[in-house]
């Protein structure tokens, strides 16, 4: 049995093995993301769990998406658009969830119930919002 090398190939292979250790390695990277603004953590997460789950060849398949985009994406100094996104967590068996950040409150601007309302009605000119009473 061949040792592994390095603690990359170490980390691909504890990765491959569980699921769940997968999509909680992905978790914590994006928060560290968030965290730090640095997209590129996110993505060196992204890519190991990629090549732990068949590599890019096998993720262009599953998700349609061609394999020089994948690359792209996963190589870039920028979080990828949330469609692509959203389809390559797919494929490997994860989603995106949000939750509130104890102890933060948003500013005015986010937190005004009339800005909010602007902007959905500029977003959506036919929708039809409840009237306050």
């Amino acid at each position: 049995m061949r040792k592994l090398r390095t603690w990359r190939e170490y980390l691909i292979k504890r990765l491959a093995a569980d699921q769940g250790r997968a999509s909680g390695y992905l978790q914590a990277a994006l928060e560290d993301c968030q965290n730090h603004e640095d997209p590129a953590v996110f993505l060196l997460a992204l890519q190991t769990v990629v090549n732990s789950q068949g590599g890019v060849s096998e993720l262009a398949k599953q998700t349609g998406i061609s394999r020089r985009t994948l690359l792209e994406m996963l190589s870039g100094d920028a979080l990828p658009r949330i469609d692509i996104l959203v389809s390559v967590l797919n494929a490997l068996g994860c989603q995106i969830s949000i939750q509130s950040i104890e102890g933060t409150n948003p500013g005015p601007e986010l937190a005004s119930e009339d800005s909010s309302t602007v902007s959905i009605e500029a977003a959506n000119p036919g929708l039809e919002l409840p009237t306050k009473n």
